[in-house]
């Protein structure tokens, strides 16, 4: 068989195809209408918007509750500096810095009971590390931040904002 044979033969059986195809399904141009294809786009456009509000939904419900979470270590930080602890036997309370005094002279941190230097007025607790006895939280030195102990939140006491947290 000669090679320009097998392809009229085949060049035939494809065109009996599309002719049977157009006699079963219309012409071409009845078969992919305009109107599909805008209603895919309209989906499609209708579908980013939804996802799109949602993100921007979601964005702000997490940035309410960070802000809710920062007001609260705030509310936390003034209550904790306003407490007025008992005083324990044996001490007086020192009128200028609020502090404990015991028989020495020795200052303390009337909460916790940990020594308090005298120069910054800090308390220093078994571990080592520096605590605000007006608050109870760990004061760095080197920044004058203070870090609640408990939820690691870090807070400029001068302008009461929130620095970093959890």
């Amino acid at each position: 068989m000669n090679n320009a044979d097998q392809t009229l033969i085949e060049s035939t059986s494809v065109r009996r195809a599309r002719l049977a195809s157009a006699l079963v399904h219309g012409p071409l141009d009845r078969r992919r209408k305009v109107n599909q294809n805008v209603r895919r786009l309209v989906a499609s456009v209708v579908v980013a918007a939804v996802a799109g509000v949602g993100c921007v939904g979601w964005s702000l419900v997490a940035s309410l509750l960070a802000d809710r979470k920062h007001q609260q270590v705030l509310a936390t930080l003034e209550t904790a500096l306003a407490s007025n602890p008992v005083i324990p036997p044996g001490t007086e309370r020192d009128e200028a810095t609020g502090l404990l005094v015991d028989e020495t002279g020795a200052l303390f941190d009337p909460r916790t009971g940990y020594p308090v230097d005298p120069t910054t007025g800090l308390a220093t607790d078994p571990q080592g590390r520096l605590v605000d006895p007006r608050s109870g939280w760990y004061a760095d030195p080197e920044t004058g931040h203070l870090t609640d102990p408990r939820t690691r939140t870090v807070v400029d006491p001068t302008t009461m904002t929130v620095v970093t947290g959890p």
